[in-house]
């Protein structure tokens, strides 16, 4: 058995054990990639290698200015501010909590902050206005996950690093869209179920009964808004920028370091650049071309994208998206155009696995149908084990239709956008 067969069923076994332990399976990767090396004869130098240290920094440098917004308040007062808009028209709710979440996801936060702000916001909102939580939820999750694949989100940046080395760029705004796409089909689907279009709330919230911005949050509305132009419009480092805006937020006492720093997803992060890690290994002893060959066996030019959107959905149910599923198929990926003599695009392959990934992340397994779960019960506290059985089976089911949409959106070309992006 060659080290390619052997660093396969290395990964097998970190998933594996991950999800069965629940463990973070980030530091765990790093071991396996330190003794895997090691024994496939590589040096230290070029098993850390793997390891992004840029990448690292962005994405700490984007949570820890995000989590000094939501520490101070900016994100929550914001939210109900834009809620309270519609009035009377609550109607309107459903799209609003859509569009919001995948707003704020977008300029920074990406799918997990904001999806645990927006999803618990959506809960309680609802059973204080006395509509359907698990639809509100929904819609704010979606929109989370819809939204992050902004160049100044997680899984944007993340995109970027790990098609950087592959010489590919410049597929920001078509990688953003095609996420959106699949998120807002979704969730029409979702809001023809759940009859969003009937949505009547008893106690709608009034702007006029909420307090106004103080000095503190207009200051860290004022730097992220800085960030989006800054980053977007003059492409500047968007992790960088975002360490500037972070310490003029500190200097101007806009909000608690120590909460901050506390609200920063280490685990999470420490799983994208360890998993990283894990799979630059396995591509160096073989184990990314042996699968990406096995896979090309059985696609034509026709079916590749489908069977990518498959898998990256099949393995999301398990596993996260950002930790796990891009970093192990984005190489893949890339493998694949090369074996079809780049009939099959790079881009559209990426955004057809990033995006199913993520519709896959609303089952109660992934940590997108947790948070909706913990939300719920927490809102509300008598609920029973039966309700939250029920839960759990129609968050999962909804998760398996939501993939089977996006392959076959996938089968009909829809993320290549019609080669305009």
């Amino acid at each position: 058995m060659d080290f390619s067969i052997i660093s396969l069923l290395v990964l097998a076994l970190v998933v594996a054990v991950g999800f069965i332990k629940k463990l973070n399976i980030g530091f765990f990767s790093i071991g396996a990639a330190f003794l895997l090396g090691m024994a496939g004869h590589l040096s230290a130098k070029q098993i850390v290698s793997g390891f992004s240290s840029s990448m690292f920094v962005t994405l700490v440098g984007v949570t820890f200015l995000f989590g000094m917004a939501s520490a101070n308040g900016t994100l929550d007062l914001f939210s109900k501010k834009i809620v309270a808009l519609v009035g009377k028209q609550t109607y309107l709710i459903p799209i609003l909590m859509f569009v919001l979440s995948a707003f704020i996801s977008a300029i920074g936060p990406g799918h997990i902050a904001a999806g645990i702000l927006m999803t618990t916001f959506a809960v309680y909102l609802a059973f204080e206005l006395k509509i359907n939580p698990m639809a509100t939820a929904l819609y704010a999750k979606l929109g989370a996950n819809a939204g992050c694949a902004s160049p100044l989100s997680l899984t944007g940046i993340l995109a970027k690093n790990l098609s950087e080395p592959y010489g590919i760029d410049g597929f920001g705004a078509h990688l953003f869209i095609t996420t959106l796409i699949s998120g807002f089909v979704f969730t029409c689907v979702v809001y023809v179920l759940y009859k969003g279009y009937n949505v009547k709330a008893d106690n709608p919230l009034k702007l006029l009964e909420i307090p106004a911005f103080n000095r503190e949050q207009k200051i860290t509305m004022l730097i992220i808004f800085l960030m989006v132009v800054f980053c977007i419009g003059l492409h500047m480092d968007t992790g960088l920028f975002a360490f500037v805006g972070a310490a003029v937020l500190l200097l101007l006492k806009c909000a608690d370091e120590k909460t901050a720093i506390r609200s920063i997803p280490w685990g999470t992060l420490m799983m994208i650049c360890g998993v990283g890690t894990l799979v630059n290994v396995i591509t160096k002893l073989g184990g990314v071309k042996l699968v990406s060959d096995f896979l090309s066996s059985m696609m034509t030019v026709g079916t590749a994208v489908p069977i990518m959107a498959a898998t990256s959905g099949i393995l999301s149910w398990v596993s996260s998206t950002t930790g796990v599923v891009m970093p192990a198929l984005y190489p893949i990926a890339h493998e694949i155009v090369g074996n079809f003599g780049g009939s099959v695009g790079y881009v559209e392959l990426i955004s057809a696995i990033t995006a199913t990934s993520f519709a896959a992340a609303i089952s109660p397994l992934s940590t997108g149908g947790a948070i909706i779960m913990s939300s719920y019960s927490a809102a509300k506290s008598d609920t029973t084990t039966a309700e939250m059985n029920n839960m759990f089976k129609t968050l999962f089911l909804l998760s398996v239709a939501n993939v089977g949409i996006n392959v076959i959106m996938a089968a009909i070309h829809v993320f290549a956008l019609g080669g305009l992006i």
